[in-house]
């Protein structure tokens, strides 16, 4: 097993506070854990998305991830509490994928998910999240 591999099995494992994510990730498992929450609840979620980004286009292309991630996951997504300071298992993998999406490596992107997720599963849920993440940043729309 390589050095990357461990690290990333440790990571994915030791379920991480929340505040020592990316700040990119951390809004992502929360906002994923408020979705959820919301579709439970029969709620919109886009305001407090809008709210959260500042832009709608942002709010739009995070939901497009969410049922991307709905659709292809091959078991239900599983979130914390709300209120819970770790992340859980589907949530630390999902924070390494919006990780590597933000740094645009795909190659990370597939080795996090190939076991899981075909190459079609794969290939919507990064471009959603590339999608998302340019929205995110002023002027790379």
């Amino acid at each position: 097993m390589t050095m990357q591999s461990s690290t990333l099995i440790r990571q994915l494992t030791e379920q991480p506070l929340i505040r020592d994510l990316s700040v990119d990730a951390a809004q992502a498992v929360l906002a994923l854990r408020y979705c959820i929450i919301c579709r439970r609840n029969d709620h919109d979620p886009m305001p407090e998305l809008e709210r959260r980004w500042g832009n709608i286009l942002a709010a739009r292309r995070y939901r497009l991830v969410v049922e991307a991630i709905g659709h292809s996951w091959p078991d239900p997504f599983a979130v914390a509490p709300p209120c819970c300071p770790r992340a859980g298992f589907d949530e630390a993998l999902l924070a390494a994928m919006v990780t590597a999406a933000a740094h645009r490596n795909r190659a990370q992107f597939d080795w996090l998910t190939a076991e899981m997720l075909g190459s079609d599963a794969r290939e919507m849920i990064f471009v959603a999240l590339e999608n998302f993440i340019r929205a995110r940043a002023p002027g790379q729309v």
